[in-house]
């Protein structure tokens, strides 16, 4: 079933809105119902992305602060020597 919503939008936005709908060949409440799915499809993964989260921290199931720091040390450290081989090939 099909609804309608009315949204008040500035007369700039609106006219964006008529350029963009027509230069695609569409309606402004195509290119509305489509922005609007999409943005709400986008709102479920992430509150169902936050309800894992939440429940692996619930289980215990997440790495320590230790080892975060220490992951994200060693990839830095891993970024910077492939920095400086690069710089040594260019110099080079």
């Amino acid at each position: 079933m099909t609804v309608h919503v009315t949204v008040p939008v500035d007369e700039t936005v609106k006219a964006d809105l008529d350029a963009w709908a027509e230069s695609r060949g569409v309606s402004v409440g195509t290119v509305l119902s489509q922005v609007v799915e999409a943005f709400v499809a986008e709102r479920r993964e992430i509150e169902a992305a936050v309800a894992e989260a939440r429940a692996d921290i619930a289980a215990g199931r997440v790495p320590s602060h230790e080892d975060v720091v220490a992951r994200l040390q060693a990839r830095r450290n891993d970024l910077k020597a492939r920095h400086l081989w690069r710089r040594c090939q260019v110099a080079g």
